[in-house]
């Protein structure tokens, strides 16, 4: 067996590994924390070739592997730099959040956290179809037990990292399988097509980061499935735009409303408009750390 490969990248100065890993933006996202907390696993890689991505803080650089005669290093580095959006700017993010009330504050709170990143926009999707109008709760048993039924599941040392379903495992599972492990027939549709259409080209990728959000979101929500909410989500974690404001997520309108900037039911229009108006180019962080502001402070939280 070829030995691992192994390199290091030199992360922005606004940049930290997360300290809590119950964190709501890394459930079930395919990752893995071993020893003190300081080594993560990640799956990454293609959707029919998933590989385990190791990131671990060394001193200023943070070093990063993966498994050996599979992934060249810049390749590596490529992909530890993508899953933490170092190259996001956030501190363009943290001058708009000093001037605005609700997150004012959380730029010291959260220090470094950057938008997380799934391996590319197919598994972004099948987080987005399978979490539609489901709870966290509920939406991570059916991912639970889809990964059990496919056998989803990398091995790093003797570490189980689990990775969203192939394409190819979707499709071999067909509607009646997918329906046995809790999947609603119209998701099930959603997921087949999804299946039938997960490579998406790397030159339409590009245009959906870098071009108007609004055709962006146009050009997903024709997919079979596929509404705002999830076309949203998909960009935000499988494209890594630093634009995309999640106004229509329940949890995103029950924070507002706590805060008393927006009422629970107001138009989604009027939660997209607060966005446009204080975090103008930077709704994905807005989305972001308001979510983990409302899960740290949430009346009844445990733990």
């Amino acid at each position: 067996m070829a030995p691992p490969t192994r390199t290091a990248i030199v992360p922005p100065r606004l940049a930290s590994l997360p300290r809590e890993w119950e964190q709501l933006e890394y459930s079930s996202r395919s990752l893995v924390v071993v020893g003190d907390g300081r080594r993560l696993l990640r799956a990454w890689g293609a959707p029919e070739a998933p590989w385990v991505l190791a990131v671990e803080p060394v001193g200023h650089r943070w070093q990063v592997e993966a498994p050996g005669g599979r992934v060249e290093a810049r390749a590596v580095r490529a992909a530890a730099r993508a899953l933490f959006s170092f190259a996001h700017p956030i501190e363009e993010f943290y001058r708009q959040v000093r001037s605005e009330p609700v997150l004012r504050g959380t730029e010291r709170r959260f220090r470094g956290l950057r938008l997380p990143r799934d391996a590319n926009l197919y598994e972004a999707l099948f987080h987005s179809i399978v979490g539609q109008q489901l709870s966290v709760a509920a939406a991570n048993a059916v991912k639970r037990r889809l990964i059990e039924r496919t056998r989803s599941v990398l091995v790093h040392g003797r570490v189980e990292v689990p990775h969203v379903p192939r394409p190819s495992a979707l499709r071999a599972l067909g509607p009646e399988g997918l329906r046995a492990v809790g999947v609603s027939g119209a998701k099930a549709r959603a997921l087949g097509a999804l299946a039938a259409t997960a490579d998406f080209p790397p030159e339409r990728i590009a245009e959906w980061r870098r071009g108007e959000l609004a055709a962006a979101i146009e050009a997903l929500t024709a997919l079979p499935g596929v509404g705002r909410w999830t076309a949203e989500n998909a960009l935000l974690r499988g494209v890594g735009r630093p634009d995309v404001f999640v106004g229509g997520d329940l949890g995103i309108r029950v924070a507002l409303d706590a805060y008393g900037v927006v009422p629970r039911g107001a138009p989604e229009a009027t939660v997209r408009a607060w966005a446009d108006r204080h975090y103008t180019g930077w709704g994905s962080y807005a989305t972001l750390y308001l979510w983990r502001k409302w899960v740290e402070d949430r009346p009844g939280k445990t733990g």
